[in-house]
């Protein structure tokens, strides 16, 4: 049976997944949930509706396979996959922490809620923005999403703090430098950067154009283009945050395992690039 999931990707969800214990009264058997991962990443990567899942497929059904999505979202299991992997890719000398690179993207929203808001750059139509942190790979160490009007800096001080959170659980390492356009260019940002210990290499507000996005920035502008692959988060169809926060996180759990699979197999086209200058 052909699957996306890989071995690298379900070793770490499977010990963070709920036991379900049987039910006293019978029933159909439950599909395992590696199955339903899989359904789950086939909506998230085809950008299909739930109902429109392929049962000939053989991992359930679309309202199966969303249960099990909600369910895993309200444990916090996203969450907690995406720290285990960067923590394993740092073990294994796969992240590039001379920087790390800070962008964020705004997306149409189809529907509304609180976690949208008018987008200024797209007249004023619903939106959400997607914060990432890379290391210097461009792999998503921290995306966050948020309404489409909340102006990038802002977000800084929760961005760094997940950064924290994922880089100081059982891999205790912190990048170099913050690099970041004039978005981020804030007097008071920039000794936030300072002040949590990173060299700060954010554009000044009202400096010259040019923050190295052709030499050194261009990894999370790539990365941005790596989360479009997956369909479903092109345009915002979640009417809750958290279902859209979970779908981000399990896209970023994807993209670091195949890092980590490629690693351990002596994959290529990873290398660094030039020195912090």
């Amino acid at each position: 049976m052909a699957t996306l999931v890989t071995d690298e990707l379900w070793d770490t969800l499977a010990p963070l997944l709920p036991e379900r214990p049987p039910s006293p009264k019978g029933g159909r058997p439950r599909v395992p949930d590696r199955l339903c991962l899989n359904g789950v990443l086939f909506v998230l990567r085809e950008g299909l509706r739930w109902q429109s899942l392929p049962t000939e497929l053989g991992w359930g059904s679309g309202s199966t396979c969303f249960r099990r999505f909600a369910e895993w979202t309200a444990c916090g299991v996203w969450e907690a996959a995406h720290v285990s992997l960067v923590t394993a890719l740092g073990e294994a000398g796969l992240l590039n922490l001379e920087r790390a690179v800070v962008d964020s993207c705004s997306v149409r929203a189809v529907r509304g809620g609180p976690h949208t808001g008018p987008n200024p750059v797209d007249r004023a139509k619903k939106g959400v923005k997607r914060h990432l942190i890379t290391d210097g790979h461009g792999l998503p160490l921290v995306v966050q999403t948020g309404p489409a009007n909340r102006r990038d800096e802002q977000w800084l001080p929760c961005l760094l703090w997940w950064l924290w959170a994922a880089l100081s659980y059982g891999w205790r390492r912190r990048p170099a430098a913050l690099q970041g356009d004039r978005g981020y260019g804030f007097p008071w940002s920039i000794a936030l950067a300072v002040a949590w210990g990173l060299r700060s290499l954010l554009a000044v507000r009202g400096s010259p154009h040019g923050s190295g996005l052709g030499r050194t920035r261009f990894v999370v502008e790539r990365t941005h283009s790596w989360f479009e692959r997956y369909r479903r988060l092109v345009r915002c169809y979640e009417g809750t945050e958290a279902h859209y926060q979970g779908f981000y996180q399990l896209a970023a759990c994807a993209i670091c395992a195949k890092r980590l699979r490629d690693g351990r197999q002596g994959g290529e086209g990873w290398q660094p690039f030039a020195q912090v200058a």
